[in-house]
């Protein structure tokens, strides 16, 4: 039995440190949609406008709120467009399956 459970461990680890950072799974009118999985495996999911330097400080994004965040210095973007990633959002909150 013991093999069987260092086995498993072994293949589990990696899904599980994998799983801190985030991953890109769609990109919706130039928007990236991306996800993580928090410490109880409930999903993190996050919207950018892909850009040069920091998170913070030079991507235009939505908030935990879908509320846009535009930094200093960047145009705040088209707001059908935001109907899309809002959607896309939605469905990588509810479900661990992206459709």
């Amino acid at each position: 039995m013991q093999p069987v459970r260092v086995l498993l461990l072994i293949l589990i680890s990696p899904v599980a440190f994998g799983a801190t950072a985030f991953q890109p799974l769609d990109r919706v009118d130039g928007w990236l949609i991306e996800r993580r999985l928090d410490d109880m495996q409930e999903p993190i999911c996050r919207a950018s406008m892909p850009g040069h330097g920091t998170w913070f400080s030079a991507r235009v994004r939505l908030d935990p709120d879908d509320l846009v965040v535009v930094p200093a210095g960047l145009q705040r973007p088209n707001e059908a467009a935001l109907i899309a990633v809002r959607e896309a959002l939605q469905r990588c909150r509810d479900s661990l399956l992206y459709l």
